[in-house]
This record gives structure tokens, sequence and C-alpha cells, in this order.
């Protein structure tokens, strides 16, 4: 009988609870099967930045949202060591939804596997299958493991 072997593992990431329990999720199978892992982190740009008024705005907006993911991205990378995992941390900057970066992203980089919380920090999405994690469901072309 064979081993499946993931290759190339995304997390997608957004500092919630939900996302942080998926990280440990992919991390524990990236060290199963000697994956490469990568955390995705996606930054919406509702209109993107041409439409804000100034580019100043919009260049404090990204640093501030900058600042607050390297606090948990550095969470996840010592997560990472300490079951001696690399992993590479990754934003990407869309005005596309966050599913379809996450799908785009996989797709492109030749993902084997998504990993995506149940639920992200919207308080909507408490109440159902969060729209990032249905949308990558829906549209990704590899298999996805959603984590509660």
């Amino acid at each position: 009988m064979g081993t499946t072997n993931f290759g190339n593992i995304l997390v997608a990431v957004d500092g919630s609870d939900q996302s942080m329990r998926a990280v440990d999720v992919a991390i524990s199978l990236a060290a199963k099967y000697d994956s490469v892992l990568t955390a995705l982190y996606v930054i919406y740009i509702p209109f993107g930045e041409r439409l804000y008024p100034r580019a100043v705005w919009y260049e404090e907006f990204i640093k501030e949202i900058h600042k607050e993911a390297s606090e948990w991205l550095s969470e996840i990378q010592k997560r990472g060591k300490e079951n001696g995992v690399v992993i590479e941390s990754k934003m990407s900057e869309t005005t596309e939804s966050v599913a379809a970066e996450i799908v785009r992203y996989a797709k492109e980089n030749e993902t084997k596997l998504v990993v995506v919380g149940s639920r992200g920090k919207s308080d909507l999405e408490k109440l159902f299958l969060g729209s990032v994690a249905a949308g990558v469901l829906a549209y990704a072309t590899c298999p996805v493991l959603v984590v509660r």
C-alpha cells in the first residue's frame, strides 16, 4: 500500500482561532508527509488602491495590516520550528474575493492540499461554514481540509 504525499500544503491564515487550529493541523500533516508548508494571508482591498483618496491612506492601511499579521505569522513560524517544519509565510493582496485568491495561489503553486479554518474573523461567519472556506471548497482543484 502506497503512502500519500501531499508535496505542497497551503494553509490559509487570518489570525483567528480557527485559522490557528488549521495551522496546527497543517504542521502535523507537513511533518508526517515531509511536505513543504506555506502559510498564506490574503489582504482584501475592496476597490483596489487606485480608488482610495491619495496613496498615503492606502500605505498606512497596508502598513497596519502587515504589522498585525507579522505578529501572528511569527507565532506560526514558532509553531512550525517546534515541530521541525519550515513554514514559508506569504501575503497577497487582492480586489477579488479572499477565497478566489487562495484558489488562484494554490493552482499557480501546484498545491496538493489546502487547509482552511471553518470560519474566520467575521461574526456573521460564526453562524455557518465561513464564506472563505465554502468558496475554497467549491473552486479548488486540489483536496481541501476544513478544520473546526
